[in-house]
């Protein structure tokens, strides 16, 4: 349900709809353009480099202040769903015969049969 929360507040409830119900991944540029990534390299030869670069110019920044920020956001991530809110959820599918075969599925490489079980 937190993962749900962010990234409704991210995608927007319909993008994060058409993306779950329809098991839909998405391509580089649509997850740059709605910020799911910061930046996309043209190449993987430029990579190696470009996460280097990216490294020392952190590595400059004040220690304090970015574990600061980083521990503000994470404050305000677990504020977002209630701790557990999601448990009956996840009992749900988790513990489901569809959740089986879909295990079943996936180990025999083939497509399940959901029952909505």
């Amino acid at each position: 349900m937190a993962n749900y929360a962010r990234l409704s507040a991210l995608l927007g409830v319909a993008r994060l709809k058409d993306m779950i119900m329809r098991a839909r991944l998405m391509e580089s540029g649509e997850m740059l353009a709605v910020g799911l990534l910061a930046e996309i390299t043209t190449d993987e030869a430029s990579l190696q480099p470009r996460a280097q670069a990216l490294a020392e110019e952190m590595a400059d920044l004040a220690p304090l202040t970015l574990w600061a920020t980083k521990e503000a956001l994470r404050r305000l991530r677990e504020r977002t769903v209630p701790e557990g809110a999601d448990k009956d959820l996840i009992i749900a599918c988790y513990m489901s015969a569809d959740f089986r075969e879909g295990v079943d599925a996936f180990l025999s490489k083939r497509k399940p049969q959901w029952k909505g079980e």
